[in-house]
This record gives C-alpha cells, structure tokens and sequence, in this order.
C-alpha cells in the first residue's frame, strides 16, 4: 500500500494553508491556519492521531476538499483508530474519490473493527476495479479464518496470475485443493515441486499418495489419505478437514473417524473447555463401526495416554497388538505407555520386541536410546549398543548422529561426544539439538568461549522450542 512521504505530508498542509491565505473567504481562515498548523506540528513528532483529528476539523471548513478527508483517514488509520478512519474515508464526496489502495485499507479497518462482513464486500469491491493482489490476499486469508478453502485457494490463483513463477503459490493452493477435491491439486502440486527443490520431497510425497489413491475409485478413500500425508506435514488443520470430508463422504468409514478424532487432539489446546474430551466422540465412533480396527484402538489408547490414564491406554493397545501383532509401531507405542507408569522392565521389553519385529529399522534403535537416556538407565549396556546400530544403519540421518553424541556425553567421553555431533552438522547444518549438545560439551571441555556460541545459536535457532528453552537456561546459568 503506497504511503504519504513526510515531504508530501508538509506540502499538502502547505498548500492547503497557501490555497486558504490567497482566497481570503471561509468562516474562519485564522482557525483553519490554526489546525493545519497543529497537524505539522503532531507530524513532526509523529503524533499521527493528533494530525489526523486536527486535518479533519480542517477539512469541516472546506467540505468539498475531499483530500482532507482521505489523508485524515490514512492517518487515522496509521495511528491504530480504524472507526476513525471509517468515519472519515466514508465521508460524502471523499468515498468516491478513494483509490484501490485506500478501499484495500477501508477493508482493513473495518476488519479490525470486527465487521469482516463489509471488509469483504469492499475488498472484492478492489478486485473488480483492477487486479490487486493485496485485496486477493486478504480475500483469501478471510477465506481461510472461516474454513472456506475452496474458496481461499480461487483467490490465491488470482495472485498466481500475477505472479505464474511463484512456487509457494502453486504448493499452497495445491494444499488447499487437496482438502476439498484432491484431484484439482495435482497440477499445481507437480509445477510447485518442478519449479523448487525446496518443496519438491513435499510436493512430490503429497502428490503421489493422492494420485495412488485416487486409482482406487474411493473418494473417501483418497479424502483419508491426503490427511494422513497433510498430517506428516504438520498441516492438522487441512487434515482435520480432510478427514472429516472422508466421514461425510462415507460416514461408515471408521479409520476416517479415527483419524478425525485423532487430528481434532491437535488442534485443541489444553486451555479449552473441553479440552480433556476432543476427538474422543470421533474415536468413540470408530470403534462403533469396527471394534476390531487397529487403528481405531491405536488412537483410542494413544488418547487416554494424553489424559494420563495409562491403564485403559495399555487396554487398548494391547487391544490393538492382538490384532496386528507384528506391527513393530505398537509395541513402541506400548513401550511408551508402561514407562510412564513407571514400569521399565515391561517397556523395555516392548522397545526391544519392536526391534525384533523391524530390525533393520533405525527409528526402533533411536527409541530405545531415547528411552535410556531418559531415565538414565544402563547407558553403557544398553543406550550405547543401541545408537551405535541406529549410526550404522542410518550414518547419514542427524537424528541418529545426535542420538550418539548425547549418549557419549552422558557416559563423559566428550571428545567423542564431540565428533560425532560435528558429523551431525555435517549432515543437517542446521540441526537445532546439535548446536545445544555442543555447548554442553565445550562447558565441559572447559571451552566457555565455544560453549557460549554455541548455546547462542541453539537459542536462536527455533525461538519457541524446548531446544531453545534448553539453551536460555544454560546460558543464564554459566553466563549471567
């Protein structure tokens, strides 16, 4: 949105004071000089409410000066008074003179005074003056706070018209398509993932598992998978959607209610009202459908686990172990639920029978040897076997690596500790964990000067992470 520069600022008080001065008429020359000179001066202090208020009183004198208006309004606007701004952009005779990017504002400003309503009204107003990409913006941000995705993905392919070469464009609305008609995000999917390599592994995945499912000839089916691929993207929002476009399609679908109850958890925060009980009519449904679903009573145990009742989750894991029992994901996940209850012997039991059932797996590796870090347990014995196979079977992959360099620095072998989460940056530069490990190991290398860099860096890298946390607290600690 273009903005008056300073210099037009004082040039157009200037001459609206010369334009009063050479005609000599009006009720009150003396009183207008007398605001315009007040607006200077506010400006000049950037006091853009003052100059706004002040312009306007102005402006009473000589109604058929539009501009006034117009520029009180902008100002009024700057200044965080939106009704303000409304009142006097709406003002007979400054209405009609109001450029595309004054309505783009007079949008805003009704927005922030909670009538979203007329925004909108104004704002496709915009688009039908001219093709602007701001009021596209806003149309589909609007768009998207009321869950009309559809709708929000036509007004980003307005932007996309003004700008074919934007790949974050083409991968956005292909993720909004995928909600409601999975089949329309395909072409943009594939040109987002031809023209970035950046997006290309996410656009590429999404894009196949669509087009695999789609060969089924099962809506709901191809529904169901796209959220589940929404949602190793960390997209939950569009994979609530998703699933719950599955259940209305076919609402005797239960792994779609399952998955519904199980996205709807994610999206809830513990300061609703209903917090303890989301997702779990959905599950409850599932189940209804197909007691015998494994994924069904998965979630429902992986549920009860977040409202810390351990004994109905391991029911219903065990439920779900009896019906799938090679699946070595189950076996973890009950491994996670016994060490809770403070049960080690029986969760270590299930981490190790889950590398059994996958053992060329690294991830069952990494488990374990999270698991015996965390609670500190036979690190030599057992944390260190266990990483250094995750190492071998996936030397490239940083999580292993990382996984490594904390087990050394538990059992005080810093040196190595070191080397390896060097190897972890290698592989992942920007590996958040591996700059913290590393500041831990050079406080203890006695290398304050090294330790603090790199405590800095695991601060700054993902500001709201518990690795950041991690490193605020060290570095308050070691170095106030």
């Amino acid at each position: 949105m273009k903005t008056d520069t300073p210099l037009n600022i004082y040039l157009r008080i200037l001459l609206a004071g010369l334009f009063i001065a050479l005609l000599g008429i009006g009720p009150s020359p003396h009183i207008v000089q007398v605001f315009l000179n007040q607006a200077r001066q506010s400006l000049a202090i950037d006091d853009t409410l003052t100059a706004s208020q002040s312009i306007a009183q102005a402006a009473e004198y000589f109604p058929w000066r539009s501009d006034l208006y117009i520029l009180a309004g902008r100002y009024a606007f700057q200044a965080g008074d939106p009704e303000a701004a409304i009142q006097f952009l709406e003002r007979p005779g400054a209405i009609s003179h109001l450029t595309p990017d004054d309505l783009v504002m007079l949008g805003d400003a009704y927005q922030q005074s909670g009538d979203a309503y007329m925004a909108e009204a104004i704002w496709r107003r915009v688009t039908e003056l001219e093709k602007s990409r701001p009021a596209y913006q806003r149309l589909a941000d609007l768009y998207l706070q009321r869950k009309d995705f559809a709708e929000a993905a036509n007004n980003l392919r307005e932007i996309l018209l003004l700008d074919p070469s934007d790949a974050n464009l083409y991968y956005q609305i292909g993720l909004l398509y995928t909600v409601s008609d999975p089949e329309a995000a395909l072409p943009f999917l594939s040109q987002a993932a031809e023209i970035s390599p950046t997006l290309a592994p996410r656009a590429k995945t999404l894009y196949n598992k669509i087009r695999t499912a789609h060969l089924f000839d099962e809506p709901a089916y191809t529904s169901l998978t796209a959220g589940r691929e929404l949602a190793n993207l960390g997209e939950w929002e569009l994979a609530n959607e998703a699933f719950l476009h599955a259940t209305q399609l076919r609402p005797d679908y239960a792994e779609a209610w399952a998955f519904l109850g199980e996205a709807i958890q994610h999206l809830t925060t513990q300061s609703d009202a209903d917090a303890s009980y989301a997702g779990l009519p959905e599950l409850q449904q599932a189940l209804r459908l197909d007691p015998n679903s494994v994924l069904a009573n998965t979630f429902m145990g992986l549920y009860w686990e977040r409202q810390e009742d351990y004994s109905q989750a391991q029911q219903y894991l065990n439920n779900a172990i009896a019906l799938d029992p090679q699946n070595p994901i189950l076996y973890s996940e009950l491994g996670n639920t016994l060490a809770k209850t403070g049960d080690l012997p029986s969760a270590q039991i299930a981490y190790e029978t889950a590398i059994q059932l996958a053992p060329n797996d690294p991830l069952y590796y990494r488990i374990l040897t999270e698991y015996a870090l965390q609670h500190q347990i036979q690190l030599r014995e057992l944390a260190l076997p266990a990483a250094r196979q995750a190492v071998i079977l996936s030397p490239n992959d940083p999580r292993s690596l990382d996984l490594m360099a904390q087990t050394l620095l538990m059992l005080e072998d810093y040196h190595s500790a070191e080397r390896f989460s060097l190897r972890t940056l290698q592989a992942d530069p920007n590996y958040s964990p591996a700059f913290l490990h590393l500041g831990v190991i050079y406080l203890f290398l006695g290398d304050p000067q090294s330790a603090h860099q790199w405590l800095s860096l695991a601060r700054a890298t993902e500001p709201d992470s518990s690795t950041s946390e991690q490193a605020s607290r060290l570095l308050a600690y070691y170095f106030p």
